[in-house]
């Protein structure tokens, strides 16, 4: 990752940044990705985010707009960016993991490339002209297009106090099913 726009949450660099976005006039575009398995802290900034610009922000979730057919995720994602409202002062992408596909391990290759998905979306997005923030649930997920591409990469690791680790914990249960992500060789 580019250590210089990577940075954890509630980080003095966090606070730089939450700075450089007080001062965007809501019609510059700005690639802001949070990334890790913290939901609550995650969802955290992006209300903080919400209470920094003026109008209503525009969430998409891309696992609508996402298909394993590059054909049909193109025609999603044009149609889906046209209708981003051109005074929109912020976009949220949840599901941004949608984008990746799926390692196997069945290459010689110990790096996961984009996606043909993934590397159109972010051609397309550069015509939004307002901050867009990509939410990644999963750390693993991010790949080394997206952490260059972005102006920040926040970062939302695990708990640290046993309370927090407990609470979280128990929120992140599964019973029955999986969300099977699929982690990133390293």
């Amino acid at each position: 990752m580019n250590a210089e726009n990577t940075f954890e949450y509630n980080s003095p660099k966090h606070k730089d940044f939450l700075k450089k976005f007080r001062a965007l006039d809501g019609s510059e575009h700005m690639l802001i990705v949070f990334a890790g398995a913290f939901s609550t802290n995650r969802n955290e900034a992006i209300d903080e985010l919400k209470r920094e610009i003026i109008g209503e922000a525009t969430e998409i979730d891309l696992a609508d707009v996402i298909t394993p057919y590059e054909e049909e995720s193109y025609a999603n994602l044009d149609e889906c960016i046209q209708s981003i409202d051109e005074k929109a002062p912020l976009v949220i992408f949840r599901n941004a993991e949608q984008l990746n596909g799926v390692y196997t391990g069945f290459t010689s290759s110990v790096v996961k490339y984009a996606t043909p998905q993934e590397k159109y979306f972010l051609r397309k997005i550069k015509d939004v002209k307002a901050p867009v923030v990509l939410e990644f649930k999963d750390q693993d997920q991010l790949d080394r297009t997206i952490t260059r591409t972005a102006d920040a990469v926040v970062l939302f690791k695990a708990p640290s106090s046993l309370i927090e680790k407990l609470a979280w914990k128990m929120q992140n249960i599964h019973v029955h099913g999986s969300h099977f992500l699929s982690p990133r060789p390293h």
